[in-house]
């Protein structure tokens, strides 16, 4: 009899082991899989792009103020500012404010690029034209609008090129934002940049002269 008893304990035991284990391994799964559903999926380079650049021009109507960091060393004529936001894989990028009494509006600028080979800088080059012209913005308009621009062709020898592109969009106060994306040799070697900033547009330059 007494024997009986203690089979039935250990049966008992075991039963209760074997259901404390159970449970651990569900709430286990439970816990990866509530850890893996709170953990946002990595954005890839080009959406990381086409979202940095979308705050970028959606703060151009405030002159780039909301941007605007600490205070950074710059040209004579000109303070800077490190930007809040900037591009993925970018050097640097900054805000601009000219010392002019005419023209108060800023600008911002990334580098993309900065070496001595020519090849990479084309290569940084025709890539960033590639991606802001498939940069979608969105909060302007019900839809999301894009830039339209051509791609000027690059001459070694000249040193200098730059691509102009202007937003898709009806609403007036961004007619006359325009990206430009820059490549140019210095004394430094070959640099590219985005250039964020105010430009009207050649027909209304023409009538205000």
């Amino acid at each position: 009899m007494l024997c009986r008893f203690i089979d039935l304990l250990l049966c008992k035991i075991s039963a209760m082991k074997n259901i404390g284990m159970l449970l651990l391994f569900v709430l286990c799964c439970g816990g990866a899989t509530a850890q893996g559903a709170a953990t946002p999926k990595p954005k890839n380079a080009e959406a990381a792009f086409s979202e940095a650049l979308g705050k970028i021009v959606l703060d151009f109507t405030f002159n780039f103020v909301n941007l605007q960091g600490a205070r950074i060393p710059a040209e004579v004529e000109a303070d800077a500012y490190k930007s809040k936001v900037c591009m993925p894989a970018a050097i640097g990028c900054k805000v601009m404010r000219y010392r002019s009494v005419e023209d108060k509006s800023a600008s911002w600028q990334a580098a993309l690029y900065a070496g001595d080979s020519f090849e990479e800088a084309l290569k940084a080059y025709k890539k960033l034209f590639s991606q802001v012209k498939k940069t979608t913005v969105k909060g302007i308009e019900a839809t999301a609008c894009g830039f339209d621009g051509q791609m000027d062709a690059v001459d070694e020898n000249v040193g200098f090129a730059v691509s102009s592109l202007r937003l898709k969009t009806k609403d007036k106060r961004y007619k006359n934002l325009v990206a430009d994306v820059e490549i140019a040799s210095g004394y430094t070697g070959w640099e590219v940049h985005l250039n964020v900033y105010t430009k009207k547009l050649v027909a209304e330059s023409e009538e205000m002269q």
